[in-house]
């Protein structure tokens, strides 16, 4: 194989490898993700697997569902948010989508 080829295959395993390493490390980081208000936090993986959501029980003396709803959205648009530069740090430009 020629000098160029072997080099060329080489990157390449060695950036599949980081890419691997990389998601290795992604799936077990955690991230969190709060209300504007603070009532809501979601913790997810560093891939956008969302693991939990705490609901600060104060939030139900409001007994607004609307607050709710929309504080647990902030919450979960908080930990995408982190969770994408999280994975830009360690991969590169990447789109996280909680799930």
């Amino acid at each position: 194989m020629a000098p160029d080829m072997q080099e060329f295959f080489d990157n390449a395993r060695a950036l599949e490898q980081r890419m691997r390493d990389a998601e290795i490390s992604l799936r077990q980081a955690v991230v969190t993700g709060r209300s504007t208000d603070g009532t809501v936090a979601v913790l997810a993986s560093g891939l956008g697997k969302l693991t939990s959501v705490q609901v600060d029980p104060a939030v139900f003396d409001h007994r607004d569902p609307d607050r709710l709803a929309t504080a647990i959205t902030e919450a979960v648009r908080a930990a995408a948010a982190t969770a994408s530069r999280l994975a830009e740090q360690r991969m590169g430009p990447v789109e996280i989508n909680l799930h």
